[in-house]
């Protein structure tokens, strides 16, 4: 695949992430919560909370999409491999380990307060922000070392 297509790709699969995203948290995370609070009257003043907490868990996903982003208009400008996208990187890769800690204690939070097996789903999420983590710093330590050799070889006749 030539680099515009996959950049448009790439673009594209990040719009798709975006509105997967917004509709989860704008939609599908609200109902649910508000479904569990009916269920549970003696929880269901934990509804706006659990609301208000599950949103905020959206900003380091946020953060990252736009991280992402920026990557993606890099490799647009065939400049993949620098320090900027290194760092980018990094930031995703914290994104996911706050995400994935946030996740952590809500889960135990909600396991406590409402005795709800959540945390089957909670391992599931903290699993995959886990390896999203890796992968992340894995990458970034790759672009890093890419950008060193291709500086050198920029100085070199």
């Amino acid at each position: 695949m030539k680099r515009p297509g996959l950049v448009r790709t790439l673009k594209g699969t990040i719009i798709f992430l975006a509105a997967m995203v917004a509709v989860c948290y704008a939609v599908i995370f609200p109902q649910r919560i508000r479904e569990t609070g009916m269920e549970s009257a003696g929880v269901s003043w934990l509804v706006t909370p659990g609301i208000i907490a599950v949103s905020i868990s959206a900003i380091p996903v946020a953060i990252a999409l736009v991280l992402f982003w920026q990557i993606c208009t890099e490799i647009g400008r065939d400049n993949s491999f620098c320090h900027k996208n290194a760092s980018r990187l990094t930031g995703i890769g914290f994104c996911a380990l706050v995400d994935t800690g946030y996740c952590a204690v809500g889960t135990v939070t909600v396991e406590i307060l409402v005795g709800s097996p959540v945390w089957i789903l909670g391992l599931m999420v903290c699993t995959v922000g886990l390896a999203i983590a890796l992968a992340a710093f894995l990458l970034s330590h790759l672009v890093l070392k890419a950008a060193d050799m291709k500086a050198e070889n920029d100085l070199t006749i």
